[in-house]
């Protein structure tokens, strides 16, 4: 196969060069106008030179692309731009070597994007777009950064002692002296929030492998940046930020989720509701993060939040399909806003917005114990839904997950 590589690179015209994988806008291909979805009509992995590649074979040339790998557990990402993949791809779509798991679906509504599971961080994944002179096929390889099998795959055994459990931050919005949102029945926000978060954190501690952490448990006052510093402190896995939130408009119903958002809110709505929660501790900075020498940069926060916020999204996503079932949901995706309380930048963290305490029929729901379980409920299914799939290798659930697939 090796030699058939050579071959075809030998046609091959180069229309867009080695993308660094890290975050960022989408990578463009230069001087391409494209009325129509790129298809993906073939996917195959190739072995050259003890590096494993990923071939995906398209009809035409990919307005952009971005590859980016995410960690705890180990992936890399392909999002293409205004793209689908052909109904016959599915069956080609086989795990192989490092790679334990291969799957793909819609994002913003338009784009496609591929997430390969594998064994190992990648050392240095690159990718680059070609095209067949004389014909019309296009093809993305992408360097997987890895050797075709690694000592991850062996058979050593994990000692039990050296794995932990997954740590879920809970954050009950508001509290103490910040009554958060009032409904018209003198509902506070705070007291909703704490009964949900207590209610999650104790069906939770039910769940093998699982820890969850209060950020409080009573009716206290915490500046924003204490709670991320409490989640950060625990080295938490996931923050969820617990809140039932009010709109202008009494109409306004339904749960929600939100990510962190640097770059301006997803709608109007999760601009006000943003706003409204980084109003109750103005003296928010910036969140200060020490290595063992110096404070990181910026840009290095940037580039972690980045990668952390894919992880968010994706949670979130898995946590709404759960809300959904107890609840009608105000925005059938994942939202983003600029949430002070979400700005970690080594923990994926989500905001759930239960329901809106400026809706009075809402309000009646959330006074209801049985509906704040309910609630919670919904909570933490979609957490361990969400980490089933992305458990960390060193971890309880990543284990049972390993032996479950053989």
């Amino acid at each position: 196969m090796a030699s058939h590589l050579n071959n075809d690179r030998r046609q091959f015209l180069t229309v867009a060069g080695r993308a660094v994988c890290v975050s960022g806008g989408l990578l463009l291909a230069p001087n391409v106008v494209q009325a129509a979805a790129t298809q993906v009509i073939g996917v195959y992995f190739h072995e050259d030179r003890g590096r494993m590649k990923l071939h995906l074979d398209l009809d035409t040339i990919p307005t952009g692309y971005k590859v980016f790998t995410l960690a705890n557990p180990n992936r890399i990402v392909i999002d293409l731009a205004s793209s689908r993949v052909s109904t016959l791809l599915s069956r080609d779509l086989k795990a192989r070597g490092t790679v334990r798991r291969i799957r793909y679906g819609k994002r913003n509504h338009d784009d496609l994007r591929i997430v390969l599971d594998v064994n190992g961080a990648p050392a240095d994944v690159s990718s680059r777009v070609y095209q067949f002179k004389g014909t019309n096929r296009k093809r993305l390889v992408v360097d997987l950064g890895m050797a075709p099998l690694t000592a991850i795959e062996t058979d050593t055994p994990v000692d039990a002692a050296d794995l932990r459990d997954i740590v879920i931050a809970i954050d009950a919005g508001h509290g103490g002296k910040d009554p958060g949102a009032i409904g018209h029945r003198k509902t506070q926000e705070k007291d909703v929030t704490l009964k949900v978060a207590l209610s999650l954190h104790k069906k939770l501690r039910r769940r093998k492998g699982f820890k969850p952490v209060l950020i409080r448990r009573d009716d206290r006052y915490l500046a924003l940046p204490e709670r991320v510093r409490r989640a950060r402190s625990v080295r938490a896995d996931l923050l969820v930020s617990i809140h039932a939130d009010a709109f202008p408009e009494k109409s306004a119903s339904g749960s929600s989720v939100f990510a962190l958002s640097n770059k301006g809110a997803s709608s109007k709505a999760a601009e006000v509701l943003a706003r409204t929660e980084n109003q109750a501790d103005k003296l928010f900075g910036e969140i200060e993060v020490r290595d063992s020498s110096a404070a990181l940069s910026r840009t290095l926060i940037d580039l972690a939040q980045n990668a952390v916020l894919e992880s968010s999204i994706e949670c979130g996503s898995v946590i709404l399909s759960h809300l959904a079932k107890v609840n009608s949901l105000h925005k059938a995706q994942v939202e983003q806003a600029g949430f002070a309380v979400l700005r970690a930048p080594d923990v994926p963290s989500i905001l759930v917005e239960t329901a809106f305490i400026s809706n009075p029929r809402e309000e009646r729901k959330l006074r209801s114990g049985r509906h704040q379980r309910k609630l919670a409920g919904a909570l933490a299914d979609g957490v361990v839904d969400y980490f089933m799939a992305n458990a960390p290798p060193d971890s309880v659930i990543g284990s049972l997950v390993s032996k479950q697939r053989g």
